[in-house]
């Protein structure tokens, strides 16, 4: 009797705790920039870091509800943390295929041990599964067709390679 009832107590405790666990959120993919970058600017080592800039030069913007390019004249501003840990905040801006300027404003990590940030650094194509590389881009959009990436929260994936940075777009529902 008393082993039963605890584990009657048991399953109901579960189905509960079940019950009252939330959901997690769905993602819906946007797109996928692929970046063009051109030699940092090394200012060096500050009070917060290593310094450096990355001019954005160009690239692509493709996905279901959206094609553009990406215009020249963003940068990446990047702190390289004393434990190795890139802070990446990136600002540029694409052209859509009809036009529209959108202004993003992209905040991240880049996380790798500092034999694959030396790989990452020379140029080596690293596979992404050895560093972890994620942000959370913000959009500006004008009124009208894309208003609707001023309204929502984005999560992105980034893959550094020797002639580009992909970064991948999922929106969160």
């Amino acid at each position: 009797m008393k082993k039963s009832l605890l584990a009657f107590l048991l399953l109901i405790s579960t189905l509960s705790f079940a019950q009252n666990t939330p959901k997690e959120p769905d993602l819906e993919y946007v797109c996928e920039l692929k970046v063009k970058l051109n030699m940092p600017y090394i200012v060096g080592e500050t009070p917060y870091g290593i310094r450096r800039i990355i001019p954005i030069i160009g690239g692509t913007v493709e996905g279901p509800k959206i094609k553009a390019e990406i215009l020249p004249g963003g940068a990446d501003w990047q702190i390289v943390r004393k434990d190795g840990v890139a802070e990446l905040e990136a600002h540029y801006q694409m052209k859509t295929d009809d036009g529209a300027i959108i202004y993003i404003k992209n905040l991240g990590l880049r996380v790798a041990t500092p034999e694959v940030a030396a790989r990452i650094g020379r140029g080596e194509k690293v596979n992404p599964s050895e560093y972890y590389f994620r942000a959370i881009p913000k959009f500006e959009a004008p009124v009208g067709k894309y208003e609707w990436m001023n309204n929502s929260i984005f999560l992105c994936t980034g893959e550094r390679n020797p002639d580009n940075v992909v970064i991948k777009v999922w929106k969160l529902l």
